[in-house]
């Protein structure tokens, strides 16, 4: 069974993998995506993540599939009181305007309750950072949801650590909660310098000790490359071709073959060795991709496997002196 993990210094338990629903209600059906969630539900899984923009991004999408999908499943499943459910606000779609001003963050709360079909949202994410709103009106929206009863705890995607900093500030002067955790792009592969992911922030090592120091739990979105570790269909992302990237592949393959695993299941397994734990956040595509995903919790990387990931394609001549 998927074991658990502390979500910050919430005092919650959370599953060790995070459920994402990007494609809920859109290229997959609710038979699909109701099967996906079920496969989860059963390995132990508690951790549900969606948003309000979801899918948009795709082409018959207009945004709320997703949380209409997890909704219906809730209510056909009666079992809301076993999920940990996360959405988000911040991107715009429909007429929903873009960034976190107080009023969108409001009212799309409202929408997101009644799309899920639940009464409070476990946690409440700000999508992207909003450089044209100030950060306290965002952050006293979310406090006042949290006051409201609306939401339990609230979160940050896509920041950057110096503008985690200034929210913490203002919230240690208020005493409000803050964004207790931080979802950002994260993969087995390292980005080349100067790689373009719009408006996605990455985990890197600034934020990595930012959160480690603060006790803020990491959540990693698109871990897997939607595929192309394992499918040759599927080529690398241009902003991860790098000049470590073939070792890093190299790496990977040989212990994936060195385990009878495949390099996804060790990718997440990866993720999940480290300390403090960093959460990765997986979907599938099918219910076989979804049974490889989950093996993953079976894979016991040992020392030497961790370093001989970790250290591919380092060089210490880039060592700071």
């Amino acid at each position: 069974m998927m074991k658990k993990v502390q979500l910050s210094h919430t005092g919650i338990d959370v599953s060790c993998l995070c459920l994402g629903t990007l494609r809920f209600g859109t290229r997959k059906t609710y038979e699909e995506s109701a099967k996906v969630m079920d496969m989860y539900l059963e390995a132990g899984g508690n951790f549900i993540d969606t948003a309000n923009a979801y899918d948009q991004w795709c082409e018959q999408g207009k945004g709320g599939e997703s949380e209409v999908t997890i909704g219906r499943w809730l209510r056909e499943r009666g079992n809301r009181q076993d999920i940990f459910l996360a959405t988000k606000v911040g991107f715009g779609y429909r007429d929903v305007p873009d960034g976190l001003a107080a009023s969108t963050i409001i009212s799309e709360c409202e929408s997101s309750l009644r799309r899920l079909g639940v009464d409070r949202i476990d946690l409440y994410y700000a999508h992207h950072d909003d450089p044209h709103t100030p950060l306290e009106e965002t952050l006293r929206a979310f406090e006042t949801l949290v006051n409201d009863g609306k939401i339990r705890f609230y979160g940050a995607s896509n920041y950057l650590p110096w503008r985690l900093a200034d929210a913490d500030a203002i919230c240690q002067r208020h005493r409000w909660a803050g964004y207790c955790c931080v979802e950002q792009r994260f993969s087995y592969l390292r980005p080349r310098s100067g790689g373009d992911f719009g408006p996605q922030c990455l985990i890197d090592d600034h934020l990595m000790s930012y959160c480690d120091a603060r006790g803020k739990t990491m959540l990693a979105y698109t871990p897997l490359l939607r595929g192309a570790y394992v499918r040759s269909d599927r080529a690398i992302p241009s902003p991860y071709l790098g000049q470590d990237t073939d070792e890093r592949i190299k790496a990977l393959r040989e212990v994936a073959q060195d385990l009878g695993k495949t390099p996804n299941q060790v990718v997440l397994a990866w993720m999940l060795h480290r300390q403090p734990p960093l959460i990765p956040v997986f979907s599938a595509g099918t219910a076989e991709h979804m049974r490889e995903n989950l093996g993953a919790l079976d894979v016991h990387l040992s020392a030497k496997h961790m370093e001989k990931l970790d250290l591919a394609g380092h060089c210490p001549n880039d060592e700071p002196v």
